[in-house]
C-alpha cells in the first residue's frame, strides 16, 4: 500500500517537470507545489526524495533559495549544459528582486536576515543592506507588534505556509508606518518577506473616506431633494429633504418609488415630462419646472436640474436636484396679486393720483387724473410728464410753486385752488401731496387730487338732473304703456297711431310721426299726433323717396336713431330750424324702427326741452323702436299665417357651388329655424351622396358652422346645419315671409318663398339679391292657402306660442327629437340651440301643453 502510494506521487511530481515545453527548465519549490495544489513542506519533502533517486537535480540559488530540474538521460554534455542554464535562470531571478518596487527579504531559520533588495533597505529608511544582514528581523517592527507577531502571525505562518496582512512597522530613526506584509516559508526552514510602505495609500483611503463622508452629511442635510437614477433612469436613493418633498408618510423607511423609472412614475407622465427625462440617457442636462403631485398625494411644485453620471464613458445614471418653490410661487402670486390689486386701486381711484420724482417732475398720472386734466381722447399720455410740477403755468399762476417745493424738504402739503389745465380744462382742484422716502433718501412724492368743481355747482345740477329724471320717469311709463298698447293691436296702422298718440299726450313731447320705409316707393307717411297737419312740414324727399340729407335720411340710411338739440337757438337756418320755430320744438330725434336688421318704420318725436334726448332718454326711445319693430314684425307673421291667400315667389340660384364640388344627388331643404341673433337652424334630407355638396357648401361659407347628421336609412340621411351668415331663409324672414320649399340639385338652388299679400316684394328681390347676385325670379303668382283641419292650431301656434316655445319645438321635431326610435336626444337638441336641456324640455312641454289644449278642446 505504502509504496503504490509513493511511486503514485514521485511520478505526479515528474509529471510537473515533464508537462514543461522545456522539461529540463528549473523550477522553484513554491511554482512545483502551485501546480500540484499542495504543501510546500510535503512538496519539498518529495523532491528530496527524488534527488536521492537520481531522478531530480537541485542547486541552492541566493542565500536561501533552490531550484529543482529534471535528470537528463545523456550524461555529463547534458549535465554541463543543464548547469548553464540553471545559473542564467537565478541570475535573472536575482535581478528580477532587486529591481522589485516591493522591500524584499529572506531569513534564514533562525530569523535572521540573509537577503534583502534595494527597495527594503529603503522602506525602513536605512543606507544599505548590512544593516540588516546577519540581524533578526524583529529589527523592523516596534515592541507593541511584535506581541502580535509571535500570538497569532508567525503561527499561521508556518501552519500555512505563508500569510499576508497589515502590520505596523518601524523605521530607523524610530516612527512607524503601515504596511502592507506578505510572508512565505521558504524550503529550508526561513522566511520570504514581501513589504510595501501603504502610508500614503492609507492616507489616500482617509481622505476618500472623509470626502465619501462629507459627501454624504451633504447630500442627507442637503435643502434641496437628491435622488440618485440608474442607469435605466430608475430611482435608487432618495435624500430626507426629497422624503419630505414626496410626502413619505412617518414610519417608512423608504420611499415605494425607490427601483421605480422615474420617466414612467404618474406624476411625470402626466405632466407630460417623460421624454424630457429619457433625453438624459443620450447625455443631455435637463431643467425642469412643473407642478407635481407624489404617489402619496402631496402637491408641490418642483424647479430643478438633473445631470448624467459616466463611468468608464459609459452611462451610469443621474443624479436630480429637486426643489419644491410651492411657498415660492405663493409668495410670488400674493405679491403679484398685492401689486395688482395696488395697481388697480390706483387705476381706478375716484381721485386723481400723480407721481412726481425727487426733482418733482410728473412721472405718472392715473386715469382720473387724466380725466380731471381733460387729456384728449386718442393720446396716450399726457404732455405734463416729465415737467416739474411747479412750473406748470396753472401753478405758477396761482402762486402755488413755493407750496410744492415744501414736498422735498419732507412736508406733507394739502391745497385748495381753482386750476385750469394745460389743455384748458377748467376745475378747482383740493387735495394732498405726501413726501417718498427710499433708503432714507428723498424719492419724490404722491399727489392725490380731487376735483370739486361739480361740488361747487351742485344746486345747479342738481336741478337739471330733477329735470331729466322726472323726463325720464315719464318717458318711462309712456313707453310702458305703448308697450302693452302694441300688444293689444291687430294691425300695422293700429300699432303706428297709438305710438304717435301716446308720445303727443305726455309733457316731455311736442308731437310724433312715423313714416313706413318701402323700398321701391321711399317713405310714406302713415301717423302723426300733437300738432295737426306736422306731417306736411316734414322734409321729406319731393319725389317720395328717401331724403338725401338731413334727420329722416341718415335714420333710414344707417340705421341709427338721430337728432338735433336746441334747434332754435345754434343759428341754423335750414327747412328743420323753420319747422321748429313754426311748430313750436326745441329739439328733435328721429328713431329708425328696426327688426332683425329690417327698417319698417322710422319714428319722429320732437320737444320743447332744450337738452331733451340725453343718454339714458335715447336709450329708452331706442329701445321703443325695438318693441315697435318687433310688434309689427309679429303682425305680419299673424297676417300670414292666417291670410287665406299668399304671394308665391318661386326663385332660383344658379351654380351655387362650383360642378365638380357637387354631388348629382338631390338636397332637400326642410325648415329653417330662427334662433335670433342672425342665428339659423336648417333641417334638411340629403339623398344618395348629396351630402357632400352640403360639406361643400360649409367649407365655402364661414357662416355654416356646426353640421350634424342623424336617421340615415333607405339612401337618405336627414341633417341639422347651424348658419350663422344672410341666409335666404333669414333674408325672407325679415320681411315676413317663409320658406315653403328649397331644393339644391346639381349646384342650382330652387325654392318655393310665400308672403303675406301688401309685401314690399321688390325690396324682398332687391335683399335676395344683395347677397346672392345671380338670383332668378322664375314666377310670382298669387295662391290660396291650403286650409289647415283646424284654424285653431294655427292660432295657437301665432298667438299662444312664445318665440323660444316655438323654437323648441320646430328644433324638436325637424331635429328627431319626435321620432320613435328617437334619433336625437333632448340633450343633443338643447345643445344645437344653445340652452340647457332642462330648459329645451320645459319650453316643448308648454307648447305641447297649449297644442293639446286646442286639439283636445276641438274633440
Amino acid at each position: 500500500m505504502d509504496t503504490s502510494q509513493s511511486r503514485d506521487i514521485y511520478a505526479e511530481t515528474l509529471a510537473v517537470f515533464d508537462r514543461r515545453e522545456d522539461r529540463y527548465e528549473p523550477l522553484t519549490t513554491p511554482e512545483v507545489a502551485a501546480e500540484l495544489d499542495a504543501n510546500r513542506r510535503t512538496v519539498y519533502k518529495r523532491l528530496r526524495t527524488l534527488v536521492d533517486r537520481g531522478a531530480v537535480e537541485t542547486k541552492e540559488v541566493g542565500s536561501n533559495a533552490r531550484v529543482w530540474w529534471r535528470r537528463p538521460d545523456d550524461g555529463s554534455s547534458g549535465q554541463a549544459s543543464q548547469d548553464e542554464v540553471h545559473e542564467r535562470e537565478l541570475e535573472r531571478r536575482s535581478r528580477m528582486m532587486e529591481s522589485a518596487i516591493d522591500g524584499i527579504a529572506i531569513t534564514d531559520d533562525d530569523g535572521e536576515y540573509v537577503y534583502v533588495n534595494e527597495s527594503h533597505v529603503d522602506v525602513y529608511g536605512y543606507d544599505d543592506d548590512e544593516a540588516f544582514l546577519g540581524e533578526h528581523w524583529e529589527l523592523c517592527y516596534p515592541e507593541s507588534e511584535l506581541d502580535r507577531f509571535e500570538a497569532e502571525i508567525i503561527p499561521a505562518l508556518y501552519e500555512e505556509g505563508a500569510w499576508r496582512g497589515e502590520v505596523t512597522g518601524q523605521r530607523k530613526d524610530g516612527t512607524t508606518f503601515p504596511q502592507d506584509l506578505s510572508l512565505t516559508v521558504a524550503d529550508d526552514g526561513g522566511i520570504i518577506c514581501v513589504v510595501r510602505d501603504v502610508t500614503e495609500r492609507r492616507a489616500q483611503e482617509r481622505r476618500l473616506h472623509d470626502a465619501r463622508r462629507f459627501n454624504e452629511e451633504l447630500v442627507e442635510n442637503a435643502p434641496f431633494g437628491t435622488f440618485r437614477l440608474d442607469e435605466e433612469l430608475r430611482i435608487t436613493y432618495e435624500n430626507p429633504r426629497a422624503e419630505e418633498i414626496i410626502g413619505l408618510p412617518d414610519g417608512e423607511e423608504s420611499s415605494d418609488a425607490i427601483g421605480a423609472d422615474i420617466s414612467k412614475l404618474p406624476p411625470i407622465v402626466e405632466t407630460g415630462q417623460a421624454d424630457l427625462f429619457a433625453s438624459l440617457q443620450d447625455g443631455e442636462t435637463i431643467e425642469f419646472e412643473f407642478p407635481f403631485e407624489s404617489i402619496y398625494g402631496k402637491e408641490a411644485y418642483f424647479t430643478g436640474r438633473a445631470v448624467p453620471v459616466y463611468r468608464d464613458d459609459e452611462f451610469d445614471g443621474a443624479i436630480l436636484m429637486a426643489t419644491d418653490i410651492s411657498e415660492r410661487r405663493q409668495y410670488e402670486r400674493e405679491l403679484r396679486e398685492a401689486n395688482q390689486f395696488n395697481e388697480e386701486l390706483v387705476e381706478n381711484a375716484p381721485f386723481g393720483m400723480f407721481r412726481l420724482d425727487e426733482d418733482l417732475r410728473i412721472t405718472y398720472e392715473n386715469p382720473r387724473a387724466e380725466e380731471i386734466i381733460g387729456l384728449p381722447h386718442g393720446e396716450e399720455s399726457s404732455d405734463a410728464i416729465g415737467v416739474d410740477i411747479r412750473k406748470l403755468p396753472p401753478i405758477v399762476e396761482t402762486g402755488q410753486a413755493d407750496l410744492f417745493s415744501r414736498l422735498q424738504e419732507g412736508e406733507t402739503i394739502e391745497f385748495e385752488f381753482p386750476f385750469e389745465s394745460i389743455y384748458g380744462k377748467e376745475a378747482y382742484f383740493t387735495g394732498r401731496a405726501v413726501p417718498v422716502y427710499r433708503d432714507d433718501e428723498f424719492d419724490g412724492a404722491i399727489l392725490m387730487a380731487t376735483d370739486i368743481s361739480e361740488r361747487r355747482q351742485y344746486e345747479r345740477e342738481l336741478e337739471r338732473q330733477r329735470e331729466q329724471l322726472a323726463a325720464l320717469d315719464e318717458l318711462n311709463d309712456v313707453v310702458r304703456g305703448i308697450t302693452e298698447a302694441v300688444v293689444e293691436q291687430s294691425t300695422r296702422e293700429e300699432i303706428e297711431q297709438v305710438v304717435c298718440d301716446r308720445l303727443a299726450d305726455s309733457d316731455s313731447y311736442r308731437g310724433a310721426w312715423i313714416a313706413t320705409v318701402d323700398s321701391g316707393a321711399g317713405l310714406e307717411p302713415r301717423a302723426e299726433a300733437g300738432v295737426d297737419g306736422y306731417l306736411d312740414a316734414l322734409p321729406f324727399a319731393d319725389d317720395g323717396g328717401v331724403p338725401e340729407e338731413g334727420l329722416i335720411g341718415d335714420a333710414v340710411r344707417t340705421g341709427e336713431m338721430q337728432l338735433v338739440r336746441n334747434v332754435r337757438e345754434d343759428g341754423r337756418t335750414d327747412r328743420m330750424s323753420e319747422d321748429a320755430r313754426a311748430v313750436g320744438y326745441r329739439s328733435a330725434a328721429v328713431i329708425p324702427v328696426v327688426h332683425q336688421g329690417m327698417v319698417y318704420d322710422v319714428l319722429g318725436v320732437c320737444s320743447k326741452r332744450p337738452d331733451a334726448f340725453a343718454e339714458k332718454e335715447r336709450e329708452m326711445l331706442g329701445q321703443l323702436g325695438d318693441v315697435i319693430g318687433h310688434a309689427i314684425a309679429a303682425v305680419d307673421r299673424k297676417r300670414a299665417l292666417m291670410s287665406d291667400e299668399v304671394v308665391e315667389l318661386e326663385i332660383r340660384i344658379p351654380e351655387l357651388l362650383d360642378g365638380e364640388h357637387t354631388a348629382d344627388d338631390t338636397v332637400s331643404i326642410d325648415r329653417v329655424t330662427p334662433m335670433g341673433g342672425d342665428e339659423y337652424l336648417v333641417y334638411g334630407t340629403a339623398m344618395g351622396d348629396g351630402m357632400e355638396t352640403v360639406r361643400a357648401l360649409g367649407e365655402d361659407r364661414s357662416g355654416w358652422t356646426e353640421l350634424r347628421t342623424f336617421d340615415e336609412r333607405d339612401g337618405e340621411v336627414r341633417f341639422e346645419q347651424h348658419i350663422a351668415d344672410p341666409s335666404v331663409a333669414s333674408i325672407v324672414a325679415d320681411f315676413g315671409g317663409s320658406v315653403k320649399r328649397g331644393v339644391i340639385e346639381d349646384g342650382n338652388y330652387e325654392a318655393s318663398i310665400q308672403f303675406p299679400p301688401g309685401t314690399d316684394v321688390r325690396g324682398v328681390v332687391e335683399g335676395l339679391r344683395e347677397a346672392y347676385p345671380p338670383l332668378q325670379v322664375v314666377s310670382q303668382r298669387q295662391v290660396g292657402r291650403e286650409r289647415p283641419s283646424s284654424r285653431h292650431v294655427l292660432s295657437a301656434l301665432a298667438e299662444d306660442l312664445t318665440e323660444r316655445q316655438r323654437v323648441a319645438l320646430e328644433a324638436g321635431y325637424f331635429g328627431g327629437f319626435f321620432e320613435w326610435p328617437r334619433h336625437r336626444s333632448g340633450e343633443e337638441v338643447a345643445e344645437s340651440i344653445g340652452v340647457g336641456a332642462s330648459t329645451f324640455h320645459q319650453h316643448v312641454r308648454k307648447a305641447e301643453q297649449k297644442l293639446l289644449d286646442v286639439v283636445f278642446a276641438e274633440l
